[in-house]
């Protein structure tokens, strides 16, 4: 039930956001959307963008079934003909003078990007996707291996922008929709790994350093697990101790003291963790 409500939610946000601030403009937010939007301005409107989704995804499904499986399909195109349903619903009953009447400007595709992401980011985060170019890149990935799934969409966004570009006989449409594909991005990452996600850090050490005093001040004062593995740095061959540690945002400065106090010189990777499950031993 949690999964369905979500990519409703997600299916109503994201049509809002394309009848009301990306339609009106021209603005492509990348994949068949986009797509369906450069369908809609070359028809003068007669082959609404809904319509247009589902045309174009039907060929990717059956692709999809074929290369990826009956269960990511099925997921596909749960969340696919429910944002093409409410998209083209809302052409017929909604407006966009209704709710916004600014002028092309970048407050537009700001808020289309924005809006437009957090839809897609709660479908997504329901456990469905809008098929299109994910089922596309999926496919290609299966194939060339050495490219990501979000490089091989990154590629068909930049093509898609030349395409707006040429469309519209203007550069300008296609920077604002370059705008609208980072926004929506940016604020994918962020509904489906949610704003406070902590940090995993990696402190390398040597094998005959002593760190009870280190762990003691993190798992005692800042209530912090600990977890010591042993390895062997292969420039000297030598064995080291690295020692993983998971903080939250406002932890990570006052570890950093820690380190700088009890373990001197160490080697220090930081990096973003987006979810936690679990506990640490203690």
């Amino acid at each position: 039930m949690k999964n369905a409500l979500l990519t409703f939610a997600g299916s109503l946000i994201a049509a809002f956001a394309l009848i009301v601030f990306l339609v009106p403009y021209g603005f492509a937010p990348g994949g068949i959307s986009g797509l369906a939007i450069i369908i809609n301005m070359l028809t003068k409107g007669v082959v609404p963008v809904g319509i247009a989704v589902i045309v174009m995804n039907i060929p990717l499904f059956i692709i999809g079934y074929i290369k990826l499986g009956k269960i990511f399909i099925i997921k596909s195109m749960a969340g696919t003909l429910l944002f093409s349903a409410l998209t083209s619903i809302g052409e017929f009953f909604i407006e966009p003078e209704m709710f916004y009447r600014g002028e092309v400007d970048i407050l537009t595709a700001l808020y289309g990007g924005l809006l437009f992401g957090l839809g897609l980011g709660l479908i997504f985060k329901g456990g469905s996707t809008t098929g299109g170019t994910d089922i596309v890149a999926r496919v290609i990935h299966g194939k060339m291996a050495w490219l990501t799934i979000g490089q091989i969409v990154l590629i068909f966004d930049v093509i898609l922008l030349v395409i707006v570009a040429l469309v519209n006989r203007d550069v300008t449409i296609a920077m604002y929709s370059g705008i609208v594909v980072f926004v929506c991005s940016k604020v994918i990452d962020v509904v489906e790994g949610g704003i406070n996600y902590a940090k995993q850090v990696y402190i390398i050490l040597p094998g005959d350093m002593s760190v009870e005093d280190f762990t003691h001040e993190v798992m005692g004062k800042m209530s912090r697990g600990i977890t010591k593995l042993e390895a062997i740095g292969m420039h000297r061959g030598k064995t080291v101790q690295v020692l993983l540690c998971v903080v939250g945002n406002r932890q990570l400065s006052r570890l950093r003291e820690v380190i700088k106090l009890y373990a001197p010189g160490a080697f220090v990777i930081v990096s973003d963790v987006r979810e936690i499950q679990g506990e640490w031993e203690k």
